[in-house]
């Protein structure tokens, strides 16, 4: 097994991006240089383009070169090591002479007299310190100033101060820089090594220090056969030579530098690849394998990771980020929203901090324990606000967004990839494949570990995969929990690779009859039952779906199996009231027509059972079995007698009468499909012990309209008849 480990920031050392070959001949280059020349060439490129690592395929391709005569003599300095601007200078020029001695190339007698000359140089040059020793200018009036201000202040200079002074009288008669410097170009001619001095991360230097740098380069280690290969940030490094002023700091640059090469830019394509490449290797280490939901959108993250990462080190930096998050998320939240959601954290940290402070702008709603607040509390305001939010043609969260191109772009691009306003319409719900849209998902996402009252996806999927842990969980189990653990279950099934669709069926409609026969089954809890059960039949695949919607058919109670009975069926175009449910054989519920007509036909046989026995009127969803019992059967006739007999006790009539309320705004004809005659069922109020109760329901249907609008509704309901009949 591979062992995790984070990506350092150090330089690669594979070419990933194609940039060898630039590599390769710009190292020519530097070796082309002539015996009595020098030169400056830069790299430029903004901050992680991968200046460093051009450097170091050009430092392996000079050290590739065989022939010793020409080999160069590479001196790899890094101004970080140095601890102040003064020491800048020594330590160069200090660096180079320990080189040319490390590498003799075959003549140590001529590099000992050049290595000899560059201390004797930079030994000069470290005594003129004293001098104000500004790098390009005459020493001259610097002398005399220095002499006398250490003259004044002789009386109050310390021991260090006074032997300072000794010095540079004693140093006066010999102050020949330009010889110095002379004697050092003839040793390195005669030494006829070709040298080159690279010097990365200039951009990264203070801007004093950047300057004494770029000065001293040219005007104190300007050495023939040397070749200065220097890496910056051309915006920077101008800007620091100018004091802060861009413009003359650029005009500066092009005298020092004489050859300056771009690093070269990356097209898209080489990006992408590039995160692929990192994200996989990434994949493989922490041994995740995307789920099929995810492996669909992963092509999509990675374009959006691409467009997020401005530059390769910004991939790396992600990398590192994932290295946490993943691992800490796994199972529980969409691996490709993790990608997505971690690079535009990276980018625009601001757009984290406003989705953590702000769910409900990003989600729909708030988090769990955030939102209970008293009515009289309630901010009035910011509801009409948010109303006015949905109402506009902006998602609630554009508001957070960056407000400059190209940053707005991909910004909004990435929102609406993890925040997407589209779920409903297309029937789905984020809740379906783990998206961080859902916020107990996102709450999930930001505490890296598991929510005191979410339950965590794995534990669900296992449950699912082994049904006897979930009847071992919904044993003895209260309503409200059981109510709870339903929901959870119907929201992780979507996302469970491999659930045992059948064990869990059987587990289910045992509970939920156990459930119905203690009189513990509500409407509410059985539409939740037949959802979850829908969605087993949708899991268990070609070989078991069947077997599952027959043994919900014959084995839930009515009130759950009804409900899966019309999905089918409307799937299939049975249900005539809604044509448009109608869907494609591969994605309906059952595709085999002959399997819904045999469970229609036997689910009828127990509404008939159940209206014979007295058992229906004890259902918790009565109205909706008689309703379906009757569009599906076209047997308006058997259900108006099935509610005459209901009716014929105050109990069945209690229960009958309970979906009408006092002033409803739904009290419209439609609501009044079950009644075959509105005076009968006035008359039979009247006589009834509910009476007091129900005394504006009888006005109302002894008003001359609906009564006639009823009868002339259940004369052309019995009048319906099969397309086939």
């Amino acid at each position: 097994m591979t062992v995790p480990a984070y990506n350092s920031d150090r330089p690669a050392e594979l070419d990933t991006l194609g940039r060898t070959q630039f590599a390769r001949h710009l190292a020519k280059a530097l070796l082309s240089v002539s015996a009595s020349d020098g030169l400056v060439v830069g790299i430029e490129g903004g901050w992680g383009t991968g200046k460093s690592t051009v450097i170091g395929f050009v430092k392996t391709e000079l050290a590739a070169c065989s022939d010793a005569a020409t080999k160069a003599i590479v001196v790899d300095f890094n101004p970080w090591m140095v601890s102040n601007t003064g020491a800048l200078i020594d330590a160069l020029v200090t660096q180079i002479a320990a080189a040319i001695n490390l590498d003799p190339g075959g003549t140590p007698g001529k590099a000992i007299k050049a290595g000899e000359r560059l201390l004797g140089y930079i030994g000069l040059i470290r005594h003129l310190k004293y001098l104000k020793y500004v790098p390009g200018t005459a020493f001259a009036g610097n002398i005399a100033e220095d002499l006398a201000e250490i003259a004044d202040n002789a009386a109050d200079a310390t021991k260090e101060a006074g032997d300072a002074l000794s010095d540079v009288k004693r140093l006066l008669p010999t102050l020949d820089l330009a010889k110095k410097k002379a004697e050092v170009a003839e040793a390195l001619r005669d030494f006829n090594r070709p040298i080159v001095v690279i010097v990365d991360d200039v951009d990264r230097l203070p801007a004093d220090e950047i300057r004494t740098l770029v000065q001293a380069i040219k005007a104190v280690a300007d050495f023939p056969r040397t070749t200065y290969l220097i890496a910056y940030d051309r915006d920077v490094v101008a800007a620091a030579l100018g004091n802060g002023n861009a413009a003359p700091g650029q005009s500066y640059l092009e005298k020092i530098v004489q050859v300056a090469y771009p690093i070269p830019p990356l097209f898209e394509y080489q990006l992408r690849s590039f995160v692929d490449k990192q994200l996989q290797t990434l994949f493989s280490t922490l041994n995740i394998e995307l789920r099929d939901f995810e492996a669909s959108g992963y092509p999509k993250a990675v374009g959006l990771l691409t467009r997020l990462a401005r530059h390769p080190r910004d991939v790396v930096r992600l990398m590192n980020r994932l290295m946490l998050s993943l691992p800490a998320t796994r199972n529980e939240v969409n691996v490709t929203d993790v990608l997505v959601f971690e690079a535009i954290s990276q980018r625009f940290p601001q757009i984290r901090e406003s989705v953590h402070c702000h769910p409900t702008d990003f989600t729909g709603h708030a988090f769990r324990g955030d939102s209970g607040v008293e009515d009289d509390d309630f901010d009035w305001t910011r509801w009409a606000k948010l109303e006015a939010d949905q109402e506009s043609d902006q998602p609630a969260w554009a508001k957070y967004l960056p407000k400059q191109e190209p940053d707005l772009t991909i910004a909004s691009k990435a929102c609406a990839f993890l925040f997407p306003d589209d779920f409903r319409k297309h029937d789905r719900v984020p809740e379906d494949e783990l998206h961080i849209a859902d916020p107990d998902r996102l709450a999930r996402y930001f505490r890296m570990m598991s929510l005191e009252s979410v339950p965590e996806a794995s534990d669900i999927h296992k449950k699912l995969q082994r049904p006897e842990l979930l009847a071992e969980a919904i044993a003895n189990i209260e309503p409200p929990e059981l109510t709870f653990l339903l929901e959870w279950i119907h929201n992780y099934l979507p996302s469970c690779a491999a659930p045992d669709a059948m064990g869990c069926s059987v587990v289910l409609v045992d509970c939920a009859t156990l459930a119905q026969s203690s009189l513990g089954l509500t409407r509410d809890l059985a539409e939740l039952f037949a959802k979850v059960l829908a969605r087993l039949v949708r899991k268990g695949g070609l070989d078991t779906q069947n077997d599952i919607f027959k043994l919900i058919i014959a084995k839930a109670p009515l009130s759950i199996s009804e409900s899966v009975l019309l999905e089918a069926a409307a799937e299939q175009g049975k249900w005539i009231v809604r044509p448009d449910l109608i869907k494609a054989t591969e994605a309906q519920l059952v595709g085999d027509g002959r399997v819904v007509d045999e469970a229609l036909a036997s689910w009828s046989d127990r509404v008939r059972n159940s209206i014979s026995s007295d058992a229906l009127a004890k259902e918790p969803r009565m109205h909706a079995i008689l309703y379906r019992f009757a569009q599906l059967n076209f047997a308006y006739e058997e259900v108006y007698a099935a509610v005459n007999k209901i009716c014929s006790t105050d109990e069945g009539l209690q229960r009958f009468l309970s979906r009408h309320v006092k002033n409803s705004p739904f009290e419209a004809p439609d609501e009044y499909g079950l009644v075959e005659d509105a005076q009968a069922l006035a008359d039979r109020i009247n006589s009834s012990s509910i009476r007091d109760d129900y005394l504006w329901l009888m006005s109302h249907l002894t008003s001359p309209e609906l009564s006639n609008t009823i009868r002339a509704q259940s004369l052309r309901l019995r009048a319906l008849r099969r397309i086939s009949d």
